[in-house]
């Protein structure tokens, strides 16, 4: 079961990736969600989508275990007035041969504009697991913009409880971001407190950093995140070590071609390094998304080659397919 959960966490190919913490997204999609209330409460979009994922992995060591996950979804956004909304929730379905999981994910995140220098927001996600996992995540920030500077701090606290533990921590976000015209850029760093009752998590801290640069008919996309910290608030003793790093990067490129036809190449790294034989893994993604774009409708296929790797154990690759479609209002 470890298994199942480890692969679907890692390889839902997410057209509609996350992207903007601090600042609104700009993507010529208009369907690329933002990761925060803070950005969520700076922008006024509206528009309805929906994806399906599909993702099909094997073993290197055994060609006939095959693991298949798909993902339906539906996602979008809403303002009026100085509010905005977001709103995503997927359905994940992992096969491996008789063994099955399978996962649910909602989010939603609001935002208000005070005046044209401050914003407030507020949000609230949820992850289940068929395999007793629950986590819910409620956040709450704001952010300042002086002399076209924005300031951005938020607060979240996540709560998980499974089978055999149950506890909690907050993340605490800080950073700073500018917008001009055709660009995007911001940096940020995060802190992620030791769990509380059972939950064996340990203190982490991050520093992150997102751009997007639009250049004639070409948009540049970019993110880089790095984190080290404990894996576990108490090491209890262990012989490997209490040491936890991670790394994520993502960059990709659009082009247009023929005026409402564009193509996506990109590439997409994370890894993790912890205690014990099999806690270190990483993944690679390389694809690209062809799409469909005019005033109201954006429509994006996807194929991505994906290849997952744990440590001391068997190795993973296969494909992803994934269909993205949104109405602009």
């Amino acid at each position: 079961m470890k298994k199942i959960l480890i692969i679907a966490a890692l390889s839902l190919p997410l057209i509609n990736a996350n992207a903007n913490f601090f600042l609104p997204e700009i993507s010529r999609d208009g369907k690329t969600l933002n990761t925060s209330v803070l950005a969520v409460s700076g922008e006024a979009r509206n528009f309805a989508g929906a994806t399906y994922d599909l993702s099909m992995f094997k073993q290197d060591d055994d060609s006939s275990i095959e693991y298949d996950i798909s993902t339906p979804g539906a996602f979008g956004a809403f303002s009026a007035k100085g509010f905005s909304a977001q709103l995503e929730t997927k359905f994940s379905q992992t096969e491996i041969d008789d063994q099955n999981s399978s996962a649910h994910i909602a989010s939603l995140l609001t935002g208000y504009r005070v005046n044209k220098m401050m914003t407030l927001g507020l949000g609230y996600t949820q992850d289940e697991f068929d395999a007793g996992v629950d986590a819910q995540k409620l956040e709450a920030g704001g952010t300042l913009t002086f002399d076209g500077v924005l300031f951005g701090g938020s607060v979240a606290y996540r709560e998980v409880d499974d089978k055999t533990l149950e506890g909690g921590y907050f993340i605490l976000t800080a950073g700073m971001g500018q917008r001009e015209k055709n660009d995007v850029v911001e940096a940020g760093v995060q802190l992620m407190t030791e769990g509380s009752d059972d939950l064996t998590r340990g203190k982490r801290f991050s520093v992150f950093s997102n751009m997007t640069k639009l250049v004639g008919s070409v948009e540049i996309d970019g993110s880089f995140k790095f984190g080290f910290g404990n894996y576990y608030k108490d090491d209890g003793g262990t012989t490997d070590g209490n040491n936890f790093t991670s790394l994520e990067f993502d960059i990709d490129g659009e082009f247009l071609v023929l005026n409402n036809f564009y193509i996506t190449p990109g590439l997409s790294y994370a890894s993790s390094n912890a205690p014990g034989v099999s806690e270190d893994t990483s993944l690679v993604k390389l694809g690209s998304d062809f799409g469909y774009r005019n005033a109201k409708l954006d429509a994006t296929l996807a194929v991505d080659y994906i290849f997952i790797s744990e440590k001391n154990e068997v190795d993973y690759d296969g494909l992803g397919f994934g269909l993205n479609i949104a109405y602009l209002f």
